[in-house]
């Protein structure tokens, strides 16, 4: 099973709001929540099956009601923020304890992105190595990726953001599948 969420929630009525980092005139969690339905969106077109999070809950409602287990696909998605306007790319994130397919699901999403965008490919890191060391998404079972998707905070990243997001949609959503079906 595919999970699927936005790491941010800037449009709950019900919850505290999580808007995340902003810059450029824009919020995280506007952002990821509209990547997210358009990863979702493409892989309706795959007839995948996923389960999303909620624009209504927070994480951690969101991660007490899924069950994630050995074959699942679990990918979050952020933005990065830096105080200088030049920090620049894309980054995965994979808990400590990875194995050969979270390494790898990662690395996959993390060169797609930066060759569809054309921005810097900052590479695989796991959490430990994190602004917050450790991620509450990395306790799930199965092949796991935080994707840092563009610096929020650099005009040019959000410039080819804007300019390939549903390429990037499009091309997230076939990884995404790719590696659903590796383990039964």
């Amino acid at each position: 099973m595919i999970f699927i969420s936005a790491g941010h929630n800037s449009k709950s009525k019900k919850v505290k709001q999580d808007p995340g980092a902003i810059g450029n005139g824009y919020k995280e969690g506007d952002l990821t929540i509209d990547f997210r339905d358009r990863v979702c969106k493409e892989l309706d077109a795959l007839k995948a099956r996923y389960i999303k999070d909620s624009d209504e809950e927070t994480l951690a409602m969101y991660l007490n009601r899924i069950r994630t287990g050995n074959g699942s696909v679990v990918i979050e998605y952020h933005f990065d923020a830096a105080e200088s306007p030049a920090a620049t790319g894309t980054t995965g994130l994979i808990e400590e304890e990875s194995d050969r397919f979270d390494k790898a699901f990662a690395k996959e999403i993390t060169d797609t992105t930066a060759a569809v965008l054309g921005i810097r490919n900052r590479g695989v890191i796991d959490e430990a190595q994190s602004h917050r060391g450790r991620l509450g998404l990395m306790r799930e079972d199965g092949i796991i990726c935080l994707a840092e998707l563009a610096f929020i905070s650099n005009k040019d990243d959000m410039d080819r953001y804007f300019g390939h997001r549903d390429l990037l949609a499009k091309r997230h959503a076939e990884i995404i599948v790719k590696y659903e079906n590796m383990i039964p």
